[in-house]
């Protein structure tokens, strides 16, 4: 089960005897709630920091409103943004294993071949010494997409 898949019904009952709604969220989103839920029960802290304000710009954006989240959440969200955006690229691009492609934020250009695709949208190139980009950040040199 990845991080950004949502919770079993076994994980919403667990919230449950923490006063905890996790319908619908992702696991690292829940799992952020269930760690607050510890500090502030078990530990007593009640400030537990905020997202910042790029992050609750950038959530924003995507139509989720984070600004009274804690900081945990706060990244937990921004982490399942960019996952998705990771999987979306891979899709869209069809990016696999062989496929050359060119770094976005890459000044100079550099064509690489992809090598291998980890779960997190990690993409590796082959001959690189462990270069790697996230597939957000790739676009496909050739036209057969």
């Amino acid at each position: 089960m990845g991080r950004n898949s949502t919770v079993s019904e076994g994980q919403i009952e667990f919230g449950k005897r923490l006063d905890l709604e996790l319908s619908d969220k992702s696991v690292g989103v829940a799992y952020a709630m269930v760690g607050d839920a510890i500090q502030r029960s078990f530990f007593g802290k009640n400030d537990l920091g905020a997202p910042t304000t790029k992050q609750i710009e950038l959530a924003a954006k995507f139509g989720i409103d984070i600004a009274r989240a804690t900081r945990s959440v706060g990244d937990a969200v921004i982490t399942d943004i960019m996952l998705k955006l990771n999987q979306e690229a891979i899709v869209e691009q069809k990016l696999a294993p062989g496929i050359k492609v060119v770094n976005k934020h890459d000044i100079l250009g550099k064509v690489r071949t992809v090598s291998s695709i980890a779960e997190d949208g990690t993409v590796y190139f082959k001959g690189g010494n462990g270069a790697r980009a996230w597939a957000r950040s790739l676009i496909r040199m050739d036209d057969e997409k």
